[in-house]
């Protein structure tokens, strides 16, 4: 049996990560479970699959039983997370959610590791794309990915190609606003005229009172909402390691992606986005609404193949079978 092995988790506020690489495709799988109890599994016929907070205690337990194991790393921390670089090479398999990550893990620990991409929890969503007078543009990500954006410098780009372009963030909102200082620092501050700096900052401090906290169901509902949904990107190492979850996400709900090169995994779906410099890709959407729809379509017969919970589970079994045969 593949047992998917989690912490203690709340069953009414399961993580997204716990989601996406535990309870969502365990669910899609005959011979699978998902456990907090690691002593739970045997020997004979489990494999064992640690995601990004196990242990050095858990894999050497597993050592200690002569239970297989797989690691599936689904982000960058191994800034963080020293006992990978034991865990990851000791494992029967590594399993991770884009080439990029996977390049990474080799580099690191020398290991060689499977894709296997995040599936959409979201419902099948009918394209659509009209030019409005009031426009509006919905943003979802993590206080980490949010916050190294330069979000006045975007809504005014929109603005000037469509007046009254509406930007709604959704994030984990942090506790405390940001202090003015990092808000124009972001932006050049140093060298920024008094008149600028301020500008920047009260847009700054006027953008964290409207933010809107993350919730699932809410999430979706302003998808539905939204004209499209745009994910500005930055490219440092962290960030180029992340799956393509948020604009599958989008294209399965039907909504158009606008965002920027800088991160691989959503590159690989160039031919489904709208990527490039933000003035003129979104001018190029405004001036072509049936190329819109026309890549929003084609995104979701990709998503059909490679996306839903039914086609990421069948990767699941098919790493499942390779550890059973000992075939690594």
């Amino acid at each position: 049996m593949l047992v998917f092995v989690t912490p203690k988790l709340d069953s009414s506020r399961i993580p997204y990560s716990y989601r996406a690489r535990a309870t969502v495709p365990a669910s899609h799988i005959k011979d699978s479970r998902v456990t907090d109890d690691i002593t739970s599994l045997h020997p004979d016929y489990d494999i064992a699959v640690l995601g990004k907070k196990h242990s050095k205690e858990d894999v050497e337990y597993l050592i200690s039983k002569e239970i297989n194991y797989i690691v599936d790393i689904a982000d960058d921390k191994f800034d963080q997370l020293k006992h990978w670089r034991f865990t990851i090479p000791n494992a029967n398999a590594v399993t991770t959610t884009c080439h990029r990550l996977r390049e990474v893990i080799q580099e690191e620990t020398g290991s060689k590791s499977y894709v296997i991409p995040d599936p959409t929890e979201r419902p099948r969503g009918k394209p659509k794309f009209e030019i409005k007078t009031n426009m509006m543009a919905f943003y979802y990500g993590s206080d980490d990915n949010y916050s190294k954006i330069m979000w006045p410098e975007i809504k005014d780009v929109l603005n000037r190609v469509r007046r009254h372009t509406d930007v709604k963030i959704m994030t984990n909102v942090p506790e405390h606003p940001p202090k003015k200082n990092k808000l124009s620092k972001k932006h050049g501050g140093w060298w920024l005229l008094p008149s600028r700096r301020k500008q920047l900052e009260d847009a700054g401090m006027k953008q964290f009172e409207e933010l809107i906290p993350w919730n699932f169901e809410k999430q979706g509902k302003l998808v539905e909402q939204s004209d499209f949904v745009i994910l500005p990107v930055t490219d440092d190492r962290h960030s180029q390691c992340k799956g393509n979850n948020r604009p599958i996400d989008a294209l399965q709900q039907g909504r158009i992606v606008l965002t920027n090169p800088g991160i691989p995994s959503y590159e690989d779906l160039e031919d489904y986005l709208i990527m490039g410099h933000f003035y003129e890709s979104y001018e190029l959407m405004i001036n072509n609404p049936e190329m819109v729809i026309s890549k929003i379509q084609n995104a979701q017969k990709l998503i059909d193949q490679h996306y839903t919970p039914k086609a990421v589970a069948k990767k699941w079994e098919q790493i499942y079978e390779i550890v059973k045969r000992n075939d690594i």
